[in-house]
């Protein structure tokens, strides 16, 4: 997710206009559905199937969650069980999907995290989030939230050893709708919830609590699967860039979550470099992490957070950036440059950066504001078989797919591409296939090569 989508208050599902009585649950709000700047954001809810690669997941906001099992040529929504608000003149409201999981084990078990105000199940802003898992790819969704559980869940990791042990991060905020006490929170001792039954139940984990605290990233060990990370940020009410004068930084667990340790060597005095808005775990080289932070730069670790450096060249927009899931060596990232036009890639684990391909042309620069209709991507996903093959997601409902390494891209999914409720698989008339312009991008280089000698290495 961007930035200003994370600062941002959750007013999209705080715009409560009446309440009526719903088929499963005693109550239900009726909402406007109002979108923000970017509309339909992707969030990091994007995932590709690690076994196969032609089935992709994306959930957009206010419009619900989707499922391609042909590279992105028709698309499925896929929302039964979903809870949603009813929406002002008829049709169904979702709140925000920040992030998806699959589990490593079954790649039938899928799980996803929905947040908008905090709360629990009994109030009636909040209860239609929180996590869902699904046990047959999508077909069918349930709502796995504990008995007084803040619902509002930004991110989650499956044990990669035992498919019944899930990690979900929410925040220390109060609720954000008009009229709440912002007094109350929804946590006692943590911004971490465990469950070892596949999310029937759910333990509040100590991993300290400070009001304004949200965790952005979980991950686990692929190694220790004990051994689990949780990236945050916290800030004062209003957001921006108020930051909380005390901020966690990277929480790691040891233990299964028993116990949690604030990791913060290196990130430096300042509170916006201990501000993480984006953590990647490496999947192939144990306690490689890379996180991008609150000034837009981001720091490394090679010791499992142990202590945290900080490369001289700045490295891609709004710390969207991924592990190459297929390079032996853990050490491939790719992700979008600073000056959001190029892919870029990293073959040092981040320390240095060069280009392999060119964005597609209603994303650059970010989505500019200026242009209603310009993307803002928000995430990036390789393929586990071919590192070629990759997809960015981005607002407006946008998800787009390359198979050669970033040189092209094909637009497989947009506002006007989504499927009704109940509707065959739908398929866009016309992809959208960008090709680079001249002067062709800097040619890709193979996983875990160096750079030929002579080859630029750029500095975003």
């Amino acid at each position: 997710m961007t930035r200003s989508g994370l600062l941002r208050a959750a007013a999209f599902c705080a715009t409560a206009a009446v309440v009526l009585a719903g088929a499963d649950t005693a109550l239900a709000q009726v909402v406007a559905c109002t979108p923000h700047s970017y509309p339909q954001r992707t969030d990091q809810s994007l995932a590709v199937d690690p076994f196969d690669d032609r089935i992709v997941y994306v959930g957009v906001e206010g419009e619900g969650y989707f499922k391609t099992t042909d590279d992105g040529r028709t698309w499925s929504r896929i929302v039964e069980g979903i809870r949603a608000f009813q929406k002002i003149g008829g049709g169904l409201c979702y709140s925000e999907f920040f992030d998806t999981v699959i589990d490593p084990r079954n790649p039938e078990h899928v799980c996803m995290a929905m947040a908008g105000s905090p709360g629990t199940l009994d109030v009636i802003q909040a209860q239609n989030q929180g996590v869902y898992c699904s046990t047959d790819g999508g077909l069918r969704w349930e709502q796995r939230v504990g008995a007084g559980m803040n619902t509002a869940i930004y991110a989650l990791a499956i044990d990669p050893t035992d498919s019944q042990t899930i990690y979900a991060g929410s925040n220390a905020n109060p609720a954000s709708y008009q009229g709440a006490n912002p007094d109350q929170l929804f946590n006692t001792v943590g911004v971490v919830h465990k469950s070892t039954d596949g999310g029937l139940t759910w333990t509040e984990l100590p991993t300290g609590l400070v009001k304004g605290t949200r965790v952005t990233g979980l991950d686990i060990d692929p190694d220790v699967p004990t051994t689990i990370y949780a990236s945050t940020f916290g800030l004062l009410s209003g957001g921006g860039s108020n930051y909380l004068d005390r901020q966690f930084g990277v929480l790691k667990s040891t233990d299964g979550g028993a116990t949690w340790t604030s990791m913060k060597t290196g990130l430096g005095p300042e509170l916006r470099h201990q501000a993480i808005f984006r953590m990647e775990l490496s999947p192939r080289a144990s306690g490689r992490l890379i996180v991008s932070v609150g000034d837009t730069s981001y720091f490394l670790s090679s010791d499992g957070a142990a202590s945290f450096v900080r490369p001289s060249a700045p490295t891609s927009q709004a710390g969207i950036m991924t592990f190459d899931p297929t390079d032996p060596a853990g050490l491939r990232l790719v992700g979008l440059s600073q000056t959001g036009t190029q892919l870029v890639e990293s073959l040092d684990g981040g320390s240095t950066w060069r280009a392999i391909g060119t964005l597609p042309p209603d994303t650059l620069n970010n989505g500019d504001p200026s242009r209603p209709t310009g993307v803002r991507p928000s995430d990036v996903a390789i393929s586990h078989q071919n590192h070629r093959i990759m997809y960015l997601a981005g607002s407006h409902a946008s998800v787009y797919r390359t198979t050669d390494g970033g040189a092209t891209w094909t637009k497989v999914l947009s506002a006007d591409m989504l499927p009704a409720i109940g509707a065959p698989p739908t398929a866009p008339s016309a992809p959208s296939v960008t090709e680079p312009p001249p002067p062709a991008a800097t040619p890709e280089v193979p996983a875990a090569t160096p750079p030929p000698a002579g080859e630029p290495v750029y500095g975003y």
